[in-house]
């Protein structure tokens, strides 16, 4: 028992101090927050305390140690990356992390990650095959675990009573920096979803319902329904700009130019704002919830993504589904992987039509990191455009100024310079690197307005960044707004009038449907009308509560939402034709690109991009009857999509 509490304090103290990176930080929690530091002895003492139970006492103490070291290393490496501490629901993403994971790490660190993970097996091993083993104690050791149990959560309650800590992380790196390493992961372990709220009933749903419906129909309209006013509704963009920020934002740092003269003059001619987003330096697929859904993430678990939990299972009201209702076409595009976040599963439950990744496009330029450039997007875009003939809602998503961010030169000649007295040269690179790549993002946008422009068809375009970028120079340096702000800003070419104002990620949406007179949909008319009621926050925690994990009252019982039958790519992939010769397997058809993996019998064979129109698959045995079909394939392995199948027989 005395081994155990000593090796709690000892794992704590080490635990903190990965977690913030510093020796003297993690002392200083210990000293100066002695009340969180004995709530994460004590959750980390009831793991160890699960040893006396077992006669293997020594193997399971040295085991449950390992994996909380290993966590906090985790954790270390992490945050090396991004601002975000490691949270359970990281587990839960690791698969797609795979196919990125050489542009963060290189060749050594990896082989190093690997033969560390394999001694760590060896070494549980040996001691499970020679460390000694003891008499299992069960009184004492379940009236010690009751015991450390009781204290645990008693001194939590105690301590969350007072206000001194919080079950709900707004921002969970100062949370894990408030309250520590231990009790924070924990919460992100058991915390998913959204809690019942203490006043939710049927009848409290159904009430708000018609409160809702009778203030919309009260609110007087600024702004005319669009389609009564010119016959049609614009067409409706928004992009979400990867980790982009004004880099005129920041204070000492001086550049050769200013990186963004578009995103510039948008600001100073069109509706803007600061955007309030739920993570810095990650968390891309939360601030794309927040902005689809019009659901604040604060009502979830910690660190959680829906992404990952509810929106498996469940449809959820969104923006595309409210702009499907009034004849919208609606498509969503994403210059990297289909599969990460599960996009590929998510987007069907949000409404979409069609979803365009990376594995469905062609001459995509990559950036020094290997990262695709977001000049794609205008392609794409336009596509999404031209494949329907009513008005069309895109949603795109962008890349191309993702870290991990350099600390040596990569060799490129870099339009922008800067200057910063204070920055070591690696820090002084990274900069560099990320402000010349949002230089880049800021002529895509110059050119995407263009190219909107020259279609001459009503547009209402929304760009905005989806978290601070993961470099301590723009945490350190923000000189305006706070550090979970972006910025966001409304195009059009129909002379709406500019109306600047700073909203959170989950107002974004029904702000911009209200400039087009539409209503529809009950958490976009709540946001149209209820923003100045003083119990806004406490209607919106029912009313998600309601539509994710309730009795959906406020639609009649059951959801409103099917989900879409979701086309991947907005153009589809056929074949029109194969031929077969020297043990070549030459296959023709349409909208091929270098993800196409030709399949025999659903096996996929190595392939050759030769087109758009010509894929080949050298050294293949066939045989009658045998089934040929063309897959999209990502990095991971994962099919997104497949033909329908042509049988080969051999010619007579």
């Amino acid at each position: 028992m005395l081994l155990c509490v000593v090796l709690a304090i000892s794992l704590n103290t080490v635990m903190e101090m990965l977690s913030r990176r510093s020796l003297i930080q993690g002392v200083g929690f210990l000293i100066l927050h002695p009340v969180h530091f004995s709530c994460n002895v004590l959750v980390v003492l009831l793991t160890l305390l699960l040893s006396l139970l077992v006669r293997r006492r020594v193997f399971l103490l040295s085991l449950v140690s390992t994996i909380w070291l290993g966590l906090a290393v985790t954790n270390f490496v992490l945050l090396g990356f991004r601002t975000t501490p490691l949270a359970a629901i990281d587990f839960y993403i690791l698969k797609p992390v795979f196919s990125i994971v050489k542009i963060y790490l290189t060749i050594p660190q990896m082989i190093l990650i690997v033969v560390s993970f394999l001694a760590v097996i060896a070494g549980a091993v040996l001691v499970f095959l020679k460390a000694p083993k003891h008499r299992a104690l069960y009184r004492g050791a379940l009236g010690s675990i009751a015991m450390t149990a009781v204290a645990t959560f008693g001194l939590i309650h105690f301590s969350i009573q007072a206000d001194a800590t919080s079950l709900s992380f707004a921002n969970l790196a100062e949370a894990y920096r408030n309250y520590g390493f231990a009790y924070c992961f924990t919460t992100s372990l058991l915390d998913t979803g959204i809690h019942q709220p203490s006043d939710y009933t049927e009848e409290v749903m159904v009430t708000l319902a018609e409160e809702v419906e009778q203030e919309q129909e009260d609110q007087p309209s600024d702004q005319e329904n669009l389609a009564e006013q010119t016959g049609r509704q614009p067409n409706v963009i928004i992009v979400q700009l990867e980790s982009f920020i004004d880099p005129n934002r920041l204070s000492g740092v001086a550049y050769s130019q200013n990186p963004v003269p578009v995103f510039t003059y948008l600001k100073e001619h069109y509706t803007s704002g600061y955007l309030t987003v739920p993570s810095i330096g990650a968390g891309t697929a939360n601030t794309e919830f927040e902005v689809l859904t019009g659901m604040s993430l604060d009502y979830f678990g910690p660190g959680e993504y829906p992404y990952k939990t509810i929106l498996q299972k469940s449809t959820c009201e969104s923006i595309a589904y409210n702009l499907k209702e009034v004849g919208y076409g609606t498509h969503v595009i994403h210059n990297n992987s289909g599969t990460f976040y599960d996009r590929h599963l998510v987007f069907p439950n949000l409404g979409f039509d069609s979803f365009t990744s990376l594995e469905y496009m062609n001459q995509v330029e990559q950036n020094p990191l290997g990262w695709a450039k977001d000049s794609i997007l205008t392609t794409e875009i336009q596509k999404a455009l031209l494949s329907t003939e009513e008005q069309d809602f895109v949603y795109a998503i962008s890349v191309q100024p993702h870290g991990k961010y350099p600390s040596s030169p990569l060799g490129d000649e870099e339009p922008i310079t800067v200057s910063c007295d204070g920055l070591s040269d690696e820090e002084l690179t990274a900069y560099s690197y990320y402000v010349n790549q949002v230089y880049e993002v800021d002529a895509f946008i110059g050119s995407l307005i263009q190219t909107l422009s020259a279609c001459q068809e009503p547009t209402v375009l929304v760009l905005y960044g989806d978290h601070l970028p993961s470099i301590h120079v723009a945490e350190e340096r923000m000189a305006e707004g706070d550090l979970l702000q972006t910025e966001y800003v409304i195009w059009d070419n129909m002379g709406l009038s500019e109306q600047d104002q700073d909203l959170q990620a989950y107002q974004l949406s029904s702000f911009v449907l209200e400039q087009l007179g539409i209503d529809n949909g009950i958490l976009n008319a709540f946001h149209q009308s209820f923003q100045d009621n003083s119990r806004y926050q406490e209607y919106l925690e029912l009313l998600e509560y309601d539509m994710l994990y309730g009795e959906q009252a406020v639609y009649g019982g059951s959801s409103k939402y099917a989900p879409s039958d979701m086309q991947m790519g907005v153009t589809p992939i056929t074949i029109s034709g194969y031929d077969w010769e020297n043990e070549t397997l030459s296959v023709t058809g349409s909208a091929f690109t270098p993800f196409s993996r030709i399949c025999i019998n659903g096996d996929p064979v190595e392939t050759q991009f030769v087109s758009s129109g010509l894929i080949q698959a050298p050294q293949v045995t066939l045989a009658d009857g045998d089934q040929i079909t063309v897959a999209q394939i990502g990095e991971d392995g994962i099919a997104l999509s497949q033909t329908d199948p042509v049988s080969y027989f051999p010619s007579e």
